[in-house]
């Protein structure tokens, strides 16, 4: 059996190259995991290349992912990208090489606080009462950085890890969706830095 830190590496990998593979075969719609285990061997990708064709259910995946649309499948891989980005962005051994690469990525520290906020929440459900105030729980909160907080929210949309509702009052709803609550899970723990969202005077 694959170790977990094995597991998730040959996943990154094969999100990756998946990615450069259906860039470069465009939008033809003949391919299938034999063609990407022979593209594999070619650019030798050997571990990849025997992971797929050692394991029968991930052949019938890469089949799945191979015959969706052509645009859908490369917007999907690049927010996986994102999400990976983000996440190590926040890690203190591969900030520096992230804020490099890719500088826009990163999420701050109060969006991650956010989106624990919600992860963490009953009901998942996040009002924005005005610019500084929004509620959670039927509990209201203020941002601790109000400037940059019309930024977080964007970011959190941007992600997709939250869907965008309204009240009947045109209040803007963000609710927490099952991507949401997955990335929250992966967050690195909050450092002393973070800023808690405190209740107003």
């Amino acid at each position: 059996m694959i170790d977990p830190l094995s597991g998730a590496t040959a996943f990154a990998t094969i999100v990756q190259l998946l990615a450069i593979y259906r860039q470069e075969r465009g939008a033809r719609k003949d391919l299938d995991h034999r063609d990407f285990i022979e593209w594999l061997e070619q650019h030798r990708h050997e571990e990849i290349k025997e992971l797929i064709t050692h394991t029968y259910h991930l052949q019938s995946q890469v089949d799945d992912l191979l015959r969706q649309d052509h645009a859908v499948i490369l917007r999907k891989l690049d927010e996986v990208n994102q999400i990976a980005a983000s996440i190590l962005a926040r890690l203190d051994e591969f900030s520096a090489v992230a804020e490099i690469v890719v500088p826009s990525l990163g999420l701050s520290l109060q969006t991650m606080g956010l989106l624990r906020l919600l992860a963490r929440s009953k009901t998942g459900r996040f009002i924005l009462m005005s610019e500084d105030q929004f509620a959670v729980d039927s509990a209201f909160f203020q941002p601790a950085d109000a400037k940059f907080f019309h930024d977080d929210v964007t970011a959190l949309v941007a992600l997709n890890v939250v869907t965008v509702d309204h009240t009947g009052r045109g209040e803007l709803i963000l609710r927490l969706n099952r991507r949401g609550a997955q990335l929250a899970s992966m967050l690195p723990p909050p450092s002393e830095e973070e800023p808690n969202f405190v209740l107003p005077e």
